[in-house]
């Protein structure tokens, strides 16, 4: 037999019939994993919308990362731990309350059995802010011998202005406590103060020109603010480091 010159080749068939496309099956939709749905069914226990958990963390999120969490699109591990702490508290949880609800291993075994409650830490600078964000959260062990205050903030040192040899001074990125409501000033304490729009920590000192505002670091023993020239903020009455950890007076 001989073949018609004009049949489609490009169909394979000989006879020139038109080749049939088989239907493409509808992909299959792969539920979420069970910690993403402990997660949403969390947020509807408390009756809050995915934009309630957005205002909750102060923008930290965006509804779409919410969304993709509780479809299990995100991983809950690689979101950052600022934003998984965020959203442990938007959900009323702390971090050890999540991970065992979720069953997720968010690596916090160690620090809840010495705190866990992750504890906000603030810039310095950020103490001249009326509603700052935290720059970081830390889980803090708690001292017996030390009470905080009912008003108070962790921030980061940002200088080495009180930084000496002594094995107890205050180094840059050391977590500073201080009390928010101790304004009046003492003798040889130190606070976090105010000069000029920035925020120094500075010792109240008597010197021979009347009381100032010290550095304990003799780098800076020509840098006195005069006293009548500082705003108090608060008073320093424990640091933590990895030098040291208590109270520095």
């Amino acid at each position: 037999m001989q073949l018609n010159p004009y049949i489609e080749r490009s169909t394979g068939n000989m006879y020139g019939l038109t080749h049939m496309a088989t239907p493409k099956a509808k992909p299959t939709k792969t539920a979420p994993p069970a910690w993403a749905l402990k997660l949403k069914m969390r947020r509807l226990e408390l009756g809050k919308g995915q934009e309630d958990i957005v205002a909750a963390t102060g923008d930290l999120m965006t509804q779409a990362w919410v969304s993709d969490v509780e479809r299990g699109k995100t991983d809950l591990r690689q979101a950052g731990f600022a934003k998984v702490v965020a959203l442990a508290r938007a959900l009323n949880w702390t971090l050890g309350e999540m991970q065992r609800a979720t069953g997720i291993d968010l690596g916090v075994a160690d620090a809840v059995a010495i705190g866990n409650e992750a504890t906000p830490v603030f810039k310095l600078q950020d103490l001249l802010k009326p509603e700052p964000q935290p720059d970081a959260f830390s889980f803090i062990a708690p001292n017996p011998h030390v009470r905080n205050p009912d008003n108070y903030g962790v921030f980061f040192a940002d200088s080495d202005e009180m930084t000496t040899a002594q094995a107890r001074s205050i180094h840059p990125d050391d977590l500073v406590f201080l009390d928010l409501a101790a304004t009046t000033p003492q003798e040889q304490r130190v606070y976090a103060v105010e000069s000029g729009g920035r925020v120094f920590l500075r010792r109240y000192s008597s010197t021979p020109f009347g009381h100032a505002w010290t550095a304990d670091n003799p780098s800076y023993a020509a840098h006195l603010i005069p006293a009548d020239q500082a705003r108090v903020l608060g008073r320093l009455y424990r640091i933590v480091s990895d030098r040291h950890e208590g109270p520095l007076n």
